[in-house]
């Protein structure tokens, strides 16, 4: 490949990445406003309720999900003719999983004290279909390496949510209300990702489909699959026992600061996004390596500086956001998980890299590792300490999956850096974390004047410490201008 289709390569990456995170951002804050609004407006039990039966939809549609979409992703980024057969056979195969698991568990679930309101349950659930059909319909524009049209989609879908969520709370609809606001909003942004579909020139009629296809979709998502839903599980199991074992009010305190979290974890998914087909459709050590880098240096300078603010106004952020009711109780949980999307990001770019090279053993060793880590401090922590003791449970897990994570990719010969493209974005951490610290301002004006020093800060770092970065960010500048 010439240093002329790299840097194309490149640059069609860094730009898929940066609609998808403006899409995430959009998306995310229609979320945070509905979150926020539920949390204000119903009772402490109520917003437990209903984060408790969301947590259980997103389980069990990992279950559901299998690792179809990152097959689909991985197979139609190295084969684009195949791609429309593998969408459509993708639909099916998680639809056929789903509505049976689904089902059971709604059964299964609706009387016991912990769901607290079958309604709420089973909107949830109902909802869980058209989440997951949008989520493939991502996937198929991830393999394309087309953002616009599927994020603004996206975008749709969080907003139509929110809106009728927040109609909802206005009505006076209670938790009931809630959820099926979610349901409404979730169906009204799969038929937006549908629109966006047709420009993908991926679809042809279901009758179309053969038992190959289907077999072919789901050849070597075995361990994908498991792999992910253990990952899930790694996300909310938390959630899960806490709520079995102290109830909604303390799932509605915890719920509250891993929401903050939610929020920046777009960056994440966003650089993922874009980094995936581009490390899948290459067999260059040197290609995934450097990717791997540039998007762990894009997540610390996101995420490196969330610590500091978390650590320094936690409080103040969470009294803002969701008030006084949840500030005191949720802040030293959030300070907690504040380091917690860092590992997050830096284990899904090892992931990534992983399954680039059609490694899932070492992607389930890593979940798996975590998993266990998770439900032994969970189990030990969450009786005594409650919320604080499930955060402790969440960060430290996350850790353990890295450091695994990372020792799989040595042992392959992958050999990527971790702390180096950290170096620039940790010390304009600690310049910010000195200016919070001595600001007498109030919280906006004082997140505003951290924001420029740590900006000043960061760029005095990376052109001394890295100026690769310093180049890509320049780049991207000017082509955002032109």
């Amino acid at each position: 490949m010439t240093d002329q289709q790299v840097s194309e390569t490149t640059h069609r990456a860094a730009r898929n990445a940066a609609v998808r995170a403006a899409s995430e951002v959009l998306g995310k804050v229609a979320t945070l406003a509905w979150t926020v609004a539920a949390a204000r407006m119903l009772p402490n039990e109520d917003f437990g309720t209903v984060t408790y039966a969301m947590t259980i939809m997103l389980v069990l549609s990992a279950l559901a999900t299998w690792g179809f979409d990152s097959g689909l992703t991985r197979r139609g980024s190295a084969d684009p003719p195949a791609l429309p057969r593998i969408h459509q056979a993708t639909q099916v195969w998680k639809t056929v999983l789903a509505a049976p698991v689904f089902l059971v568990a709604g059964i299964v679930l609706a009387g016991t004290p912990s769901v607290g309101s079958w309604q709420v349950l089973a909107c949830m659930l109902l909802a869980g279909f058209p989440e997951q059909w949008s989520h493939t319909i991502r996937s198929t524009a991830a393999a394309r390496q087309v953002s616009s049209g599927i994020s603004v989609a996206l975008v749709l879908q969080r907003v139509a949510t929110a809106a009728a969520v927040l109609v909802a709370l206005v009505a006076g609809g209670g938790s009931e209300g809630v959820a099926l606001g979610f349901l409404v909003g979730t169906f009204a942004g799969y038929g937006a990702h549908v629109v966006a579909l047709r420009r993908l020139d991926v679809r042809r009629p279901v009758r179309e489909l053969s038992r190959a296809d289907l077999s072919l979709t789901v050849r070597g998502t075995f361990l994908i699959g498991l792999s992910g839903l253990v990952l899930m599980l790694l996300f909310r199991v938390d959630v899960l026992i806490l709520g079995h074992v102290q109830g909604p009010g303390e799932v509605a305190v915890y719920s509250v600061a891993y929401r903050v979290l939610e929020t920046v974890l777009f960056v994440t998914y966003a650089i993922n996004y874009a980094v995936l087909p581009v490390m899948s459709a290459t067999d260059d050590d040197s290609k995934r390596r450097v990717g791997f880098e540039r998007a762990v240096a894009v997540a610390g300078f996101v995420y490196l500086p969330f610590v500091a603010v978390c650590l320094v106004e936690g409080r103040a952020v969470l009294h803002l956001l969701f008030g006084a009711a949840y500030a005191d109780a949720a802040a030293p949980v959030l300070a907690v998980l504040a380091p917690a999307p860092l590992f997050v990001a830096a284990a899904t770019f090892a992931s990534s890299v992983l399954l680039a090279r059609r490694r899932s053993w070492e992607m389930l060793v890593g979940s798996a590792a975590a998993l266990a880590v998770n439900l032994v401090l969970n189990v030990v922590l969450i009786p005594p300490h409650g919320a604080i003791g499930a955060a402790v449970a969440t960060t430290v897990s996350y850790v353990v999956q890295v450091a695994v994570l990372l020792v799989g990719l040595r042992r392959l010969g992958e050999r990527p850096a971790v702390l180096a493209p950290l170096a620039s974005a940790a010390g304009a951490s600690l310049m910010l974390l000195v200016a919070l610290e001595a600001s007498p301002f109030p919280l906006l004006l004082e997140l505003l004047v951290g924001a420029v020093v740590y900006a000043v800060a960061w760029l005095l770092l990376v052109s001394r410490l890295a100026p690769e970065q310093q180049q890509v960010a320049a780049r991207l500048l000017a082509r955002a201008r032109s």
